[in-house]
């Protein structure tokens, strides 16, 4: 295959994908997308090592605000997203935090030790250290031990029926012990006599209340669950690359293009109608260069489509210094 016809397959691969959004799927026209206005638009965001500092701020307002179940999926993702970035090692420190406050011990110790290995010089190496003597200083040696702690402290509740303190402890016990469901069953008792009690830190952040008057167990697994449904549209493996300098040209010339790809997922229960993927890239400060949107129409629960975009909008390829992916998406 010679030169102009490699670099026409090639242009017309990076075209496709961005008409379409989706390597093997069809997109012809409106072949997915729905009426506009059936609800309101959400929409979720993607970008470079450049926000990672930014994810990290915000997570550290929830977890100062006492949101540890809220907080813990976004600081995973954070993890993940930007797994070289700094912002990502302080955020082991805070998902040690965070789920130290809601009884995660096991998950805790992991995270803190993480970050002591990652981060021998970090900021909060010392709180660090702190947390894994004192829980490895006090936590039960054996699953045996364990069980014994809470055979004690319901025979003490069975003794004590109206005593709020021992409730909370053998409620407390069972969710250390990963046993949440037993948990929230003592959750629930106390708070049927005590309802002031629902203001309390660490119960607010285990059991919510619903409209119907029952009460949901915030398990990790729960709260991963509803960060799911509240922020469905993942946007991730973003990459970006310059591409347009073919063999035959002369050593001076420069690429022509700046292209920017990725893949979105539906992480929700129920489709996600009218997707579309918008893609920014910036010069230095907040200059815009160019703006692209790609639509992928519906994505159905756990469906993935890729994106990309080529532009050729800006003064000089190499003045631009980052990209951006914001999502949008009806229900």
């Amino acid at each position: 295959m010679n030169i102009r016809a490699f670099a026409a397959v090639g242009f017309c691969l990076v075209s496709a994908l961005s008409v379409a959004g989706c390597a093997g799927t069809s997109m012809g026209a409106d072949q997915f997308s729905s009426p506009m206005g059936r609800g309101p638009v959400s929409e979720t965001r993607a970008t470079d090592n450049y926000a990672a500092s930014k994810q990290l701020a915000e997570a550290r307002r929830m977890v100062k605000g006492g949101e540890y179940s809220l907080v813990i999926p976004r600081l995973q993702q954070l993890t993940m997203q930007f797994p070289g970035d700094a912002a990502a090692v302080e955020a082991r420190y805070y998902l040690g935090l965070s789920y130290y406050n809601i009884g995660g011990y096991a998950e805790a110790l992991e995270n803190f030790r993480e970050y002591a290995e990652l981060a021998p010089q970090g900021e909060n190496l010392a709180a660090a250290k702190d947390y894994i003597k004192r829980m490895t200083d006090n936590a039960p040696s054996t699953p045996t031990e364990m069980d014994q702690k809470i055979r004690d402290a319901k025979a003490r509740e069975a003794a004590n029926p109206e005593d709020a303190a021992v409730k909370m402890e053998l409620a407390n016990l069972y969710w250390d012990a990963a046993r949440y469901a037993e948990a929230g069953t003592v959750y629930e008792a106390l708070l049927a006599k005590w309802p002031n009690l629902m203001n309390d830190t660490v119960v607010r952040t285990r059991v919510a209340p619903e409209k119907d008057g029952t009460l949901t167990v915030l398990s990790p697994q729960e709260a991963e669950r509803r960060y799911r449904e509240q922020e469905p549209l993942q946007i991730f493996n973003v990459s970006s690359f310059r591409s347009g300098r073919f063999e035959d040209w002369n050593a001076t010339a420069r690429e022509k293009y700046y292209n920017v790809a990725g893949q979105a997922v539906n992480r929700s229960e129920g489709p996600l109608e009218d997707a579309r993927i918008t893609v920014t890239i910036y010069g230095m400060g907040q200059m815009v260069y160019d703006t692209q949107t790609v639509s992928l129409g519906t994505l159905q629960p756990g469906e993935t489509r890729a994106f990309s975009v080529q532009f050729s909008r800006f003064d000089n390829i190499f003045n631009v210094t980052r990209h951006e992916c914001v999502g949008t998406f009806r229900r």
